[in-house]
């Protein structure tokens, strides 16, 4: 679901580098995959971790923005969208539309594939799949497996059935090949 709502966090009209428009989801394209890959690859950098050391929380913002020192690892080649986006821009519901016409993942204005950088550039399938479980919770904190099934689908990511394993009614455990 897309939100209408953006705050200006910026400090006197420049941008404060404060992350909050560094989300999971941003919209990008395979040539933004390309050169980022590239990038990193020259530059062996490894991504952020996002796990909050007091609670455990998964921090849901890009793995290459370093919260403590307010910088994006990928500066140089980062996507269109955060070269161009700034929160104070009045007319941002057109530049969203820009963006995410621009995009192949994560745009709800074609069929929209949601990826993030981490199993894009490094195959690491843990931080998409936290946020899908966390969505696919029920009040009893089991995960609605239908449910699952039915966002992984929707979503265009039926790749990630092989890294889920689950426990059945009769707690056998199951591939989640089998969920399918």
């Amino acid at each position: 679901m897309q939100s209408d709502k953006i705050y200006n966090n910026t400090c006197n009209g420049k941008c404060s580098r404060c992350g909050d428009c560094c989300g999971l989801f941003i919209p990008f394209n395979d040539n933004d995959i390309a050169l980022i890959k590239k990038y990193v690859k020259e530059n062996n950098i490894t991504p952020v971790n996002r796990i909050n050391i007091m609670t455990g929380a998964f921090e849901a913002r890009c793995c290459f923005y370093d919260k403590n020192n307010k910088v994006c690892k990928i500066y140089p080649v980062r996507p269109y969208v955060c070269r161009d986006f700034m929160c104070n821009r009045k007319n941002w519901k057109l530049k969203r539309d820009e963006y995410e016409l621009n995009a192949k993942y994560n745009s709800t204005m074609h069929k929209m594939i949601i990826a993030t950088f981490d199993d894009m550039i490094y195959e690491d399938y843990g931080p998409i799949m936290l946020y899908i479980l966390e969505y696919c919770k029920e009040p009893n904190g089991l995960v609605d497996s239908n449910k699952l099934v039915r966002i992984l689908k929707q979503l265009g990511r039926e790749d990630l059935f092989k890294h889920f394993t689950a426990t059945n009614e009769d707690g056998e455990t199951i591939d989640g090949t089998d969920l399918k």
